[in-house]
């Protein structure tokens, strides 16, 4: 049986087992299968017919539900009326594993420069000593270096082009958590930035952008190597202007992240990218909202009305501004709208996105020495268990 939620969970020296579960590694689905955790990563995976459970275990019994590595949302900016950027930080790392996501980006918005740097220290605050919960591999920057004409719901009286002096600043007021920026490559003289970025260690990210074809072209030759929202706020395609858009579809290099909440991306759209890039570069995040997941109603976002419906979150004139689903409904929209089997789904939810952040060898798979990062779902795909690094830290019982 799954813990009760209730029950105190102690780490202590013995395996923990889930066994009888449905566990999907990357190129076959063990059914009913095995799979061992010692410490904090996976140590055996096998057949359960195969498989003796030593006397001392933690054994969970998990029949009828599948194991998949755990969800990995590399772009949100909160939930639950809880924001990434700021002192709220940690009820979003506490609050994720609810929807079966291990690890994920804090994803900050547009702001004054001066907000910004206090927000952003509220951040690496508390990512110096993060709560039991998600774990926070950094901080995604998207804002303020993006294009007033692909501004979405940030305010472009904020908005200025991407300089090395930035960055340094950004990294010295997080003690360099700035892992992915994400920025307008045809603003001021943003595209030299890019090795700089590079150098940092620091993933660059076209978005927000109304750049050109050959523009972005040149950025993706100089290392970028990622699109935000593939088709949301981005130049679109045309056959004599394909624009960011087209340049995402042409260049095998490029990683495409994808909103797949069923609004912001048409599923014939979806099935377009998918076609054209193949499962390994196609990145399925969320955008949540802050307000993501609470009740329909009238709410206030960085000084700006929102308006939830229960499926969208948009502004008075009607944009929208984030995601009100989580990455768990987007790995469901996967299977039920796109008709993809459940090992390629979890690709775009865990692989990809681990190999993304150049975290490929240890996150994002369900393999003997990768994280025992695992997301238990039932047979709907809604989790009902959360372990992140060997402990569990959500379930649903």
């Amino acid at each position: 049986m799954l813990p009760n939620k209730h029950q105190e969970i102690e780490r202590k020296s013995v395996s923990t087992i889930l066994v009888g579960g449905k566990i999907c590694t990357p190129d076959k689905v063990f059914n009913p299968g095995a799979l061992v955790i010692d410490n904090k990563s996976i140590t055996l995976i096998q057949n359960k017919s195969e498989f003796k459970v030593p006397k001392d275990a933690n054994v969970l019994d998990t029949s009828g539900c599948w194991i998949l590595p755990g969800f990995i949302d590399i772009h949100m900016h909160g939930l639950l009326g809880y924001e990434c950027m700021g002192p709220d930080l940690d009820q979003v790392i506490k609050r994720l594993p609810e929807y079966g996501v291990t690890s994920f980006m804090a994803t900050t918005m547009t702001r004054p420069k001066e907000e910004i740097n206090s927000l952003i220290s509220h951040m690496a605050s508390i990512l110096s000593d993060p709560p039991v919960g998600a774990r926070c591999l950094g901080i995604h920057v998207e804002g303020p270096h993006l294009s007033p004409e692909r501004a979405g719901m940030a305010n472009p009286k904020w908005f200025s082009p991407l300089t090395k002096n930035e960055v340094d600043w950004l990294q010295d007021i997080t003690n360099g958590l700035i892992r992915m920026l994400t920025f307008a490559p045809e603003e001021g003289k943003a595209l030299d930035v890019i090795p700089y970025l590079l150098d940092n260690n620091i993933v660059p990210v076209i978005g927000h952008s109304n750049a050109s074809y050959e523009l972005a072209k040149e950025a993706i030759a100089l290392g970028l190597s990622q699109a935000t929202h593939t088709f949301n706020a981005m130049s679109p395609l045309h056959h004599r202007d394909p624009g960011v858009t087209g340049a995402v579809l042409a260049c095998h290099s490029i990683i495409a992240q994808l909103i797949c909440d069923g609004h912001h991306v048409h599923p014939g759209a979806m099935q377009v990218l998918l076609n054209a890039k193949g499962i390994s570069k196609v990145c399925l995040i969320s955008d949540a909202a802050p307000f993501a997941e609470l009740p329909s109603g009238k709410y206030n976002w960085a000084g700006q009305d929102i308006y939830i419906d229960g499926k969208t979150i948009r502004l008075a004139d009607g944009t929208l501004a984030g995601s009100y689903a989580l990455i768990d409904t987007g790995f469901r929209n996967l299977i039920n709208l796109l008709n993809l089997n459940i090992l390629a789904a979890s690709q775009c939810t865990s692989m990809v996105p681990a190999q993304s952040v150049g975290l490929g060898t240890s996150k994002g798979q369900l393999l003997p020495g990768y994280d025992a990062d695992i997301v238990v779902l039932d047979e709907q795909y809604r989790p009902l268990l959360t372990i992140v690094e060997g402990t569990i830290v959500w379930n649903a019982t």
